[in-house]
């Protein structure tokens, strides 16, 4: 027969809210809403990779998953208002939106090879072509977000850098990357 063991009630301990310093968080912004400026087409397609990048910046560091994403979700919300990004309504981001009273582009020959379009299709003359298109588009996309992701977890390991001394100009600098001795090309040249 099995004993009766008593319930023993979990107690969940919250770690305390971190923050980061405001000099940093700012830093970290500022080189966000560089990326978000180059972005095409909108500042929206770098808000995914730039918050994961931060995040897991964070999260190598030590940080819980929940006050990393926190964290990070506030500093790209403070870099797209700083841009002045307006999300557009969910009729705008069709594909095929126009504006409204404008009429609609009829197309005459395949979005992707030229040729002509057959009878019932309007954009892509086969499904060989409207494929193609897709991963097309899906590789771009893949492509900016791994960059934007890129540049948002380099610029959070830049601003964890200690400042250390130039050996050509002898002025305090953030390195760049690992094992840089230099603030800049021309002080190579100075020795």
């Amino acid at each position: 027969m099995l004993a009766r063991v008593p319930a023993k009630s979990l107690r969940i301990v919250q770690e305390p809210a971190r923050r980061l310093n405001r000099d940093r968080q700012k830093a970290i912004r500022d080189k966000i809403v560089a990326i978000m400026r180059t972005v095409e087409p909108t500042p929206f397609a770098a808000e995914g990779p730039c918050r994961h990048g931060i995040r897991s910046s964070l999260c190598l560091q030590g940080w819980s998953w929940a006050a990393a994403d926190a964290v990070a979700a506030e500093i790209v919300a403070a870099a797209l208002n700083i841009v002045g990004a307006k999300r557009p309504t969910w009729y705008q981001g069709q594909p095929e939106y126009t504006q409204p009273g404008a009429l609609p582009v009829l197309r005459e020959r395949c979005a992707r090879c030229s040729k002509p379009l057959p009878e019932g299709n309007r954009l892509w003359c086969s499904d060989v072509c409207a494929h193609a298109a897709k991963m097309d588009r899906q590789r771009q996309r893949w492509d900016e977000e791994s960059y934007a992701q890129w540049k948002a977890l380099k610029a959070a390991w830049i601003e964890r850098q200690p400042e250390q001394r130039c050996e050509g100009c002898d002025r305090l600098f953030k390195p760049k990357r690992k094992g840089q001795r230099y603030c800049r090309y021309e002080c190579t040249r100075i020795i």
